[in-house]
């Protein structure tokens, strides 16, 4: 019996043997979710746009803002002054006006215009002088005068000056209102502007100039010299004549007083004023000619002088090393001077002579 029971067992087992294991049961696979990087778009850099500055350009003689390069010629106008031929007439439209003394212990003075065709008027003229002949070269200007000695008009000739004589009826006219009204023959002679400008294409002179051109000044809306003594009056002897500018706050100008009294422009009644004075001390020498004795101011090389502006000077170095470059100005560390937008009046003062600011 027992062994029945053994064998019984031991087939129970082969069966459960048989029947092989029970299945496994594989879990199933977990798919994790795909997790998505956001993708930041950098944006591409562009180098940003560079814009040029706008082209800006200036009057060559005024530092004046133009809206096209200047490519006029400039004209220069022989001023008579003394007492008896005042007021000028156009003065108060020059660019520069230059003061110098020209013989019997009297001044002269040289007016320049860029824009010449504006001018109604410009005088009286007188004869010319050496030292004009100086400046034209120098500006490479149209010279209009009223004749002069020989040794002035043969100097301008071998140097080569486009010159107008304002005798001629083509450049100029005695002025029959002052006739009329007692001033002598000799202070009475007038030239328009469009007249000059017309004598001077029919005498086939250009009018024009390069746009780039160096005319030597530099310029800014505000000239004040940094570190300038008060400057409100300043008194120039040319030997025994004086010139007085007396600075005014409200235009901002220096006002030409002479013989006493401020000096006006009789085309529109405005005092002559300047926005920069320069103060040129040469040596003047006298040359004798025939029965008469010029004053000539020596002007090529360099020297000392001043600079005034807005009531405000300061002391300068000029230099025209070379006759046919413009005149330049240096403050004494050398540096370029820089001048106030608007007109200039220049003195040719003697070294020996005083000259005064308070």
């Amino acid at each position: 019996m027992k062994k029945l029971l053994s064998l019984i067992l031991a087939l129970m087992l082969l069966l459960s043997a048989c029947g092989g294991a029970p299945a496994e049961t594989t879990e199933p696979e977990t798919t994790e979710p795909e997790t998505t990087v956001p993708t930041t778009t950098v944006p591409e850099t562009t180098e940003p746009e560079t814009t040029e500055p706008p082209v800006v350009y200036f009057n060559p003689l005024n530092g004046e803002i133009l809206q096209e390069p200047y490519t006029g010629r400039v004209f220069a106008v022989t001023i008579n002054n003394v007492s008896p031929a005042l007021p000028f007439q156009g003065v108060s439209q020059a660019d520069m006006f230059f003061e110098m003394l020209v013989n019997d212990n009297a001044t002269r003075c040289l007016a320049l215009f860029t824009n010449i065709t504006n001018v109604p008027s410009v005088g009286s003229i007188r004869s010319n002088r050496l030292n004009f002949n100086d400046i034209a070269v120098a500006y490479d200007a149209v010279l209009t005068h009223a004749g002069g000695s020989d040794l002035v008009l043969g100097n301008m000739n071998e140097r080569g000056v486009d010159a107008l004589r304002a005798e001629s009826t083509v450049a100029g006219f005695r002025d029959q209102g002052r006739l009329n009204s007692g001033y002598a023959w000799e202070h009475c002679l007038f030239a328009t502007g469009q007249q000059m400008h017309d004598a001077a294409i029919k005498q086939e002179y250009d009018v024009t100039q390069p746009a780039d051109k160096n005319y030597g000044l530099v310029f800014a809306e505000d000239g004040t010299p940094e570190g300038g003594e008060d400057a409100s009056k300043l008194t120039v002897y040319f030997w025994s004549k004086k010139t007085v500018l007396e600075f005014d706050q409200e235009s901002g100008k220096y006002n030409y007083y002479e013989f006493g009294d401020y000096v006006s422009d009789e085309n529109n009644d405005q005092p002559i004023a300047f926005n920069n004075v320069i103060i040129m001390k040469a040596e003047v020498n006298n040359v004798p000619y025939q029965k008469a004795v010029y004053h000539v101011a020596q002007v090529q090389g360099s020297g000392d002088g001043y600079f005034a502006c807005n009531g405000k000077i300061v002391p300068i170095k000029w230099i025209h090393e070379n006759e046919t470059d413009p005149f330049t100005f240096n403050l004494e560390d050398g540096t370029p001077l820089v001048l106030n937008q608007g007109n200039t009046y220049v003195a040719f003062a003697p070294v020996e002579s005083d000259f005064t600011y308070e």
